[in-house]
């Protein structure tokens, strides 16, 4: 039997933190993907859907069921723009920035439990390639 493809054990491996994450943000009843939202708007100011979407790489449509569960909850507001009262700004409130600072504590604690077999160099080495792999993939590339 041949060995696995590696797209097929990145697939995996990526399934298998989705579901320990999943696990762990169950407690704040905050999903994966509303989880990065919130942890992509923290390093911003407010941002548009379309921005959030497309730097998530998610349909409008998507993002926009995200921000309004969020919304329901407290977490992010909408907001107008200043320069364009048509555009709606989303933002962290108080209490996301709250719920994203205590996912954090436990993403982290999850984090280090799971690569904890990697060793610090060994995961500094796994990070590097990890970034650089995203790095490549991003570049234009001739013919495709």
């Amino acid at each position: 039997m041949p060995a696995p493809r590696t797209f097929y054990l990145v697939r995996q491996v990526s399934n298998l933190i989705r579901s320990i994450i999943e696990r762990g943000l169950a407690e704040f009843d905050i999903t994966p993907a509303q989880y990065t939202l919130m942890n992509w708007l923290i390093a911003r100011d407010a941002v548009t859907s379309a921005m959030l979407a497309r730097g998530l790489h998610v349909s409008p449509q998507t993002m926009n069921t995200l921000i309004s569960a969020l919304q329901n909850r407290g977490l992010v507001t909408r907001g107008k723009d200043m320069k364009n009262k048509r555009i709606r700004l989303v933002s962290l409130t108080d209490e996301g920035r709250a719920a994203v600072v205590a996912c954090n504590r436990v993403v982290d604690r999850l984090e280090n439990e799971f690569f904890a077999q990697l060793g610090a160099t060994d995961l500094v080495s796994f990070r590097y390639t990890l970034e650089g792999l995203m790095t490549r993939s991003r570049r234009p590339r001739p013919g495709l």
